[in-house]
């Protein structure tokens, strides 16, 4: 425990509650051990402060694992046996978890973190260096810049990808990269490339043909280019040729190369099941495999296409032994049973080695007589099926490929010169869902298209209404193939499932689509969609369909489902997600005003979080699903708002505080016109009032001038109704309205109106909300004493109310205070007062939140690694509950502490995933924060033809959405800009309207800084 509380508190004096807050962590993982893993993974209390983390088997933590592997691999390649080392490497990187230790600081985690994100990084590059001996240049591109680009100034990087640029026939972006990357060198470090890299260099542009030398392969390994010798007399061989545009799979290609029996001592067949959806590649997977496997088989490898999912009937094993005996030269007449053919084949096979190949399987009746009966022989079996009949088998499931294993086939085969955009090709393959035979047939059709380039297919794919009519008809029909002698139950739920907007489904979501009535039934039906392959199960119970299954699905529904069916089958899955919601956020967010769902919008499929013994537990039950289930809430929402008015009335009000979290700025939008539109034509005012509150409390902060309409336009409604709880909620929004748009003044008179009828109503922690609200605009005015007092009323109130969450946000605003007064000892503790109560009641949120501010107090301190330590803290936690807005300002918070020091890239870095972020979920007005903060950073290091195109950005979105401040704030900065580039007129222009705005909005400070600036700037340029 002491070691404990030393790593968590680094060293510093930890508070008195340190050791009961350890004990209630332990305590909730050895909790979520047990429901995740049972017995494999157990905490226990050897001694009363020491804990041991013990596990069934040791290779079950993935360290350990991790490094056993990078083992292997090691061995395996001092082998020779390069693909056998790549798929081990492959396989531990993929036990990366992310950064290590993230939220921990000190000597230990520091060590710790840099040991094994070094072993990671050693990792990844041994596997690219052996997978360029093995001749993939072309696959590893896209890797190799994603590498680049995150460390630009590693040499070695650069020069793997500038060898496998080369190889792909790319020599102008190889000698490209070699000069950006010199000059890097020499402006950033003062130096030149190593001696490696300028060798390298002089190799590519004298085409030294040795660099294009890439014929290494596995010891004892036959060239795939050339054919074996046939088999002697009397044996044979029907593989199929391989196919030249094989791409990827080197982890499935890993487990069939491998040695079946590695101890010698095996007496059962090996046999080997691939498994996995229609056209995801298991036939080419199998044949590129065999062809690997020739020398292991010196009597034959067999192939036989068993038709199970053919327009041919399938074979039926009597006559696929017919077949094989034929080809080993067993004359007529056969045995006429099909017992006696199997025993002449195991005869035949019981001192051969042979490998047989069985494509395209039904199930395990027509495999089994086909088998041979020799552990010397093996048997690979392909199909739509698991096929979990077969005893002993292995079972390999096959998955689509990767993004980049996509892009890679589609190159390979529409050709290189047509494939330059990579951005509108990634979007190509995802929107194929990496689907091999989609992919390929789709790249086949591109290359003879001579008119058509990528970023037209993206979009052709993208405006469909069924993309199933934007592929080759062979797609469609091989999921035809999969479903058509489907059980009537299985059918069914398909079609329903395809009607889900979201990216999964529950169990309980399931069966409230289906409208099959238990969740047995659903599940038997589940089975065999996913014995079939047409549906996932990434964790249990919960479903997943793939976007070609999924557009199927839909056709079928189109097809064989009346439309009152389907809208059916919508309004009881927005039920089972509306209520379900509803629950969880009355238990995660208790003391928010809320409306009843009422009866027939119900489901009785919902979840019911408050049935858990556990009142903790019910709680964060309630917060997990919400954050689980995110995209499937606002999918559902969003359909609800474009078909189904009763529940688009109340998806926004019941998600309020979620989506505010979320910060999805757009749907959110969208969400609220729908919920106000179905209010107003059903002429329910109180229902209308209670939204346009919600939707001024997500707009106060970006969108001044529409926050105060709507909350003003809901005053207006519950005077109307005679709502005093309502006028104050109102008046509450209208208070921070007007302190969005910096009207301090005008702010704290409507907040004591608001005040005033919380006291009438007795509403304590609506009185709280009033009180931090103001103290906030008086901390904006900096009347800093009387901003305490406000956060002391509050901090009471919560106290007397037992809200431990309320106190810690008491704690934190009178930090705020002392903040601004300087007093940056004083600001340290109250924050850490905050943090204390706050990782009590586990709000992950908030706990970031005051990581932030206690970041920035280090910063303000001149502790820059202490403070990235802290926001780096934050954006984990931020991260791990989804929260975007949160996640966007400690970036930014980050890239400006690394501007402070210097580091404008790293800076740079951080605000271009800020504005990833805020792009993606389509919120502008922290995309123009960001653009600010970005533009400053350019400024203050002199790139200022850059700054000032991004201010300008910043400043079109400010205007378009009317962000006044920040309008003002961007043209500031165009201001300051102009006035270094040496022109004054168009500065003092830009200098005056910001000026105004300012003004206008009552910001003194800031007008008196522009005044200074004028007369500055303006006396020297005269």
């Amino acid at each position: 425990m002491d070691t404990l509380v030393e790593r968590v508190w680094n060293g510093e004096d930890p508070p008195p509650t340190a050791v009961d807050t350890l004990r209630t962590y332990l305590s909730r993982t050895r909790t979520r051990l047990d429901r995740a893993v049972g017995g494999l993974a157990q905490v226990e209390r050897i001694a009363p402060r020491r804990y041991r983390l013990r596990v069934e088997n040791s290779d079950d933590v993935d360290l350990v694992r991790f490094q056993r592997l990078r083992a292997d691999a090691r061995a395996a390649a001092g082998r020779g046996e390069r693909e056998h080392a790549v798929g081990l490497l492959r396989t531990a990187a993929a036990l990366w978890r992310g950064e290590p230790f993230a939220e921990f600081t000190g000597e230990w985690a520091a060590s710790a973190r840099a040991r094994l994100t070094e072993d990671h990084r050693r990792v990844r590059e041994e596997r690219i260096r052996l997978e360029l001996e093995l001749g993939r240049h072309a696959d590893l591109v896209g890797e190799l810049h994603e590498l680049v680009s995150q460390n630009p100034l590693a040499q070695q990087s650069v020069a793997a990808l500038m060898l496998a640029l080369h190889r792909s026939g790319r020599d102008g972006e190889a000698l490209a990269l070699y000069g950006s990357t010199r000059h890097r060198l020499n402006d950033e470090l003062g130096m030149d490339p190593g001696a490696e890299l300028q060798d390298l260099h002089v190799r590519i542009l004298g085409q030294d043909p040795a660099l294009r030398d890439t014929s290494v392969r596995e010891a004892g390994a036959a060239p795939s280019v050339s054919q074996p010798d046939l088999p002697e007399s009397g044996s044979g061989s029907s593989l199929p040729r391989d196919t030249p545009d094989f791409t990827g799979r080197a982890g499935e290609l890993e487990l069939l190369l491998a040695d079946p029996a590695p101890d010698g001592r095996g007496t059962a067949l090996p046999l080997t099941v691939v498994h996995g959806m229609a056209g995801v590649g298991k036939s080419a997977l199998i044949v590129h495999a065999a062809h690997r496997l020739y020398s292991s088989y010196p009597d034959g490898i067999f192939y036989i296409d068993l038709r199970a999912y053919s327009d041919q009937s399938p074979y039926e094993p009597a006559d696929a032994l017919a077949f094989l005996l034929h080809t080993v030269g067993v004359p007529d007449p056969l045995p006429a049973t099909l017992d006696e053919r199997t025993a002449r084949w195991r005869e035949w096979t019981a001192h051969r080695r042979v490998l047989v190949l069985l494509d395209n399987a039904r199930d395990a009746e027509q495999v089994r007589p086909l088998l041979p009966g020799s552990s010397r022989c093996r048997a690979i079996v392909a199909s739509r099926n698991a096929l979990t009949e077969l005893d002993g088998a292995a079972f390999l499931p096959l998955d689509v490929l990767s993004v980049a294993e996509a892009a890679s086939l589609f190159a390979r085969i529409a050709g290189a010169a047509r494939v330059s955009d990579m951005h509108s090709l990634r979007r190509v393959v995802e929107m194929c869902g990496c689907h091999p035979l989609t992919v390929q047939l789709l790249a086949g059709r591109f290359r003879h298209r001579n008119t058509w380039d990528l970023e037209y297919v993206a979009d052709r794919l993208a405006r469909a209404d069924d993309r199933l009519d934007e592929f080759d008809e062979r797609v469609a029909a091989a999921l035809w193939l999969s479903c058509a002698d489907l059980d009537v139950a299985a059918r069914r739920l398909f079609r329903r499932l395809a009607l889900h907007p979201g990216p999964d489904i529950t169990l309980a979501g399931a069966t409230a689509l289906s409208g099959d009535g238990s969740p047995e039934t659903v599940r038997r039906a589940a089975d065999v969609l996913l014995d079939r392959h047409l549906l996932d199960e990434p964790v249990r119970d919960r479903y997943r369909l793939h976007d070609l299954a999924r557009a199927f699905g839909a056709r079928l529904g189109r097809r064989e489902d009346a439309e009152s069916v389907r809208s059916a089958a919508l309004r009881r899955l927005a039920a089972y997600y509306l209520t379900t919601a509803d629950r969880a956020d009355r238990l995660a967010y208790p003391r928010r005003r809320r409306r009843q769902v009422p009866p027939e919008l119900r489901s009785p499929h919902a979840t019911d979080f408050a049935a858990s013994p556990d009142a903790g537990a019910a709680v964060d039950g309630a917060s997990v699903w919400l954050t689980v289930e995110r995209a499937n809430l606002l999918a559902v929402a969003r359909t609800a708002a474009a078909g189904l008015p009763d529940f688009a009335a109340l998806f926004p009000h019941v998600l309020a505080h979620s989506l505010r979290r979320w910060g999805t700025h757009e749907i959110t939008a969208e969400l609220h016109e729908a919920s106000l539109s179905a209010h107003r034509s059903c002429g329910d005012r109180s229902g209308l009032a209670q939204t346009l509150v919600e939707r001024a409390s997500v707009l106060a902060r970006e969108n001044h001038t529409a926050a105060l309409a709507a909350a003003t336009e809901a005053l207006g409604l519950f005077e109307s109704l005679d709502d005093d709880r309502g006028r104050a909620d109102a008046l509450l929004e209208i208070g921070r309205s007007h302190l969005g748009a910096g009207r301090g003044e005008v702010c704290l008179r409507e907040l004591d109106r608001a005040l005033d009828l919380y006291r009438r109503v007795e509403d304590r922690h609506g009185i709280a909300a009033a009180l931090n609200v103001q103290g906030t605009a008086l901390v904006h005015r900096a009347e800093y004493g009387e901003a305490m007092r406000r956060f002391r009323s509050m901090l009471d109130i919560h106290r007397e109310l037992g809200d431990v969450s309320g106190e810690g946000v008491a704690w934190n605003n009178m930090g705020d205070v002392w903040l601004g007064l300087g007093r940056y000892e004083e600001a340290r503790d109250h924050y850490q007062q905050a943090l204390n109560r706050l990782l009590l009641v586990g709000g992950k949120r908030e706990v970031s939140i005051i990581q932030t501010n206690l970041g920035a107090v280090y910063q303000v301190m001149g502790q820059s690694e202490r403070a990235l330590v802290f926001y780096r803290r934050a954006l984990v936690g931020h991260r791990s509950v989804a929260d975007a807005i949160g996640e966007v300002t400690t970036l930014i918070r980050l890239g400006e502490t690394h501007a402070a020091a210097g580091a404008t890239e790293q800076a740079l870095a951080q605000f271009a995933s800020a504005e990833e972020i805020s792009r993606r979920i389509d919120n502008s007005y922290e995309l123009q924060r960001v653009l600010l903060a970005t533009a400053d950073t350019q400024y203050g290091a002199g790139r200022l033809g850059v700054a000032l195109g991004t201010y300008r950005s910043a400043l079109e979105i400010a205007d378009e959405y009317s962000y006044s401040l920040c309008s003002a704030r961007a043209l500031a900065g165009i201001a300051r800009t102009y006035f270094r580039m040496r022109n004054v007129r168009e500065a003092c222009a830009h200098a005056e309207r910001a000026r105004g705005i300012y003004s206008r909005l009552g910001v003194v400070a800031e007008v008196d800084e522009l005044d200074k600036l004028l007369v500055d700037w303006v006396a020297a340029g005269s």
